[in-house]
């Protein structure tokens, strides 16, 4: 029987970013050996740590993905990330988009309940021409957005883990020193480990490349928020224009009315 959890820290909260998304490819493609007859997709769904992050698998034992009823074994756990690059993902082929359910598992000293999340497939080119035309020419889709869990009132041991400088061990390479002497196991890259989001991306990754691991920042976050804000005003505005004709057709309507009532 697993010992019970440690003692809360009161009035603490740790937060952790994450990514969810999922790639796809149109068919055939090496990645996709013999799929299904009608399955015009290949494509991954993943639940991965930040650029430079910690280790997600610090605090996410393990991830449930529950795909389309159609699918044999809908349900599907996984219970170990990716060596490569530390994601929790599924892989399949298909032909339709669907809403894919994440339940998110956390390690037994943590003391947390399971959390839900979704994430909808993407398997069609998306955004401005420019970037259809890249994802069509490189036959390559990435749909992804940042989410956040904020552990609240962590355990002692919970929070330890969390606050520990081994959760950044898996950014590490080896180096050697010379002969006889102990490899060195030293960062590369040019982000900074860290367990927030980067003010701004290195030079020529902004976060609108089409590899899993483009670079998520707070600018690219906020381009992404000032987008969506703008596209909220432009639907607004259809909506008030729509509205507007209803009301126009309305008070015809009424006009008619009247109209065929006083002949009578």
């Amino acid at each position: 029987m697993p010992a019970a959890p440690s003692k809360r820290l009161r009035g603490q909260k740790i937060a952790r970013n994450f990514i969810i998304g999922n790639s796809a490819v149109q068919l055939p493609h090496p990645l996709f050996i013999d799929p299904p007859s009608g399955h015009t997709k290949g494509w991954r769904v993943y639940v991965r740590p930040l650029p430079n992050g910690p280790d997600i698998t610090t605090w996410l034992k393990k991830v449930q993905f529950k795909l389309h009823h159609t699918y044999a074994d809908a349900s599907r756990t996984i219970e170990s990330a990716n060596v490569k690059d530390g994601c929790f993902e599924i892989q399949e082929t298909g032909y339709g988009e669907f809403g894919v359910e994440l339940r998110l598992y956390f390690p037994t000293e943590s003391g947390e309940k399971a959390q839900y999340r979704e994430h909808y497939l993407v398997l069609t080119y998306w955004g401005s021409p420019e970037q259809q035309a890249a994802q069509e020419a490189k036959n390559w889709i990435v749909s992804e957005r940042v989410e956040t869990i904020e552990f609240n009132e962590p355990t002692v041991d919970f929070a330890k883990t969390l606050t520990s400088e081994e959760q950044f061990n898996w950014l590490k390479v080896k180096k050697g020193r010379g002969k006889g002497k102990k490899p060195e196991y030293v960062f590369e890259g040019e982000i900074d480990p860290s367990a927030l989001l980067p003010e701004k991306a290195p030079e020529g990754k902004d976060g609108s490349g089409m590899g899993a691991g483009a670079a998520w920042s707070q600018r690219y976050e906020r381009q992404v928020i000032s987008q969506l804000t703008s596209s909220e005003k432009i639907l607004q505005g259809m909506i008030e224009e729509e509205q507007g004709k209803m009301e126009e057709r309305k008070r015809r309507m009424e006009e008619l009315g009247r109209a065929i009532e006083s002949k009578g």
